[in-house]
């Protein structure tokens, strides 16, 4: 079994510190966090830029990202144009994140993801928005996968992330999203991911509830994470998880964690 896949969610223009990095053209700024967050175990780095000036700021972050790391990016945007400029200067193989049901995100992203080859994070949402039920999910799974088939999209390069709701608003959310994960890998046999923020909007300690919510994640065969590489407890989590599940042969990754003193209890 595969460890899992880490996305490093630091690069985001919605971070005020990174967004104002972007609007300084603060070189060293956005490079050192590209080069932490590998250091710390990201498979690959999150990019979003979703300013002002998208399109030249994401051509100008994922260059400056490529010059200290080679780390393949994810190019994150609901903007065609910045998508695909993003992929243009891209010297890796890179992910895009990502692609719904809407019909304009459709029409925008699908042939980007085509024409590249790449991989692809697949939100379960519609014009009508995010599903409520585990139902509702499964039926625009289906529906991505009968469009990217049809245009003879690698399903194999697809992440399918059912969209975890807050537990303040229904606390069965995060009870919907693991039954969600656990169909979709059964029904259509996709590769799944989540990023972990969403499930503790509006609680106290978000922190301690991502971690667990990532680890049941985890056990219910979830392939990749959009997360905070940077937090040790969290990334002890993932080794702890991952050794558990017997994803992690003789221990290998866990005892090289724990040599390099990357474990926090």
């Amino acid at each position: 079994m595969k460890l899992l896949l880490i996305i490093g969610e630091k690069l985001n223009s919605t971070i005020p510190k990174v967004r104002e990095a972007i609007c300084n053209k603060d070189k060293e700024y956005i490079q050192e966090l590209a080069r932490k967050q590998v250091e710390a175990g990201a498979d690959y780095l999150d990019v979003n830029t979703a300013m002002e000036n998208e399109v030249e700021d994401m051509q100008w972050v994922v260059e400056c990202i490529q010059e200290v790391v080679d780390a393949p990016l994810c190019i994150d945007s609901t903007n065609p144009a910045a998508v695909k400029r993003g992929l243009e200067v891209c010297k890796t193989r890179p992910m895009i994140n990502s692609i719904t049901m809407e019909r304009d995100r459709l029409e925008g992203i699908l042939p980007l993801a085509v024409e590249y080859k790449c991989p692809l994070i697949a939100l379960t949402s519609d014009e009508k928005g995010i599903p409520k039920t585990v139902d509702e999910r499964m039926r625009i799974t289906e529906q991505l996968v009968e469009v990217l088939v049809k245009n003879n999209y690698n399903l194999e390069d697809l992440y399918v992330d059912p969209l975890v709701l807050p537990l303040a608003v229904n606390s069965s959310n995060a009870s919907i999203f693991f039954q969600s994960l656990t169909g979709i890998k059964e029904k259509f046999h996709l590769k799944t991911v989540s990023g972990l923020s969403n499930v503790s909007h509006s609680l106290p300690l978000r922190r301690l509830i991502n971690r667990y919510f990532l680890v049941i994640c985890m056990s219910c065969g979830m392939d990749a994470a959009i997360l905070d590489p940077l937090d040790k407890k969290i990334m002890t989590a993932v080794t702890a998880a991952d050794l558990l599940l017997d994803k992690d042969r003789f221990a290998r990754k866990y005892l090289q964690a724990y040599r390099a003193g990357a474990l926090e209890d």
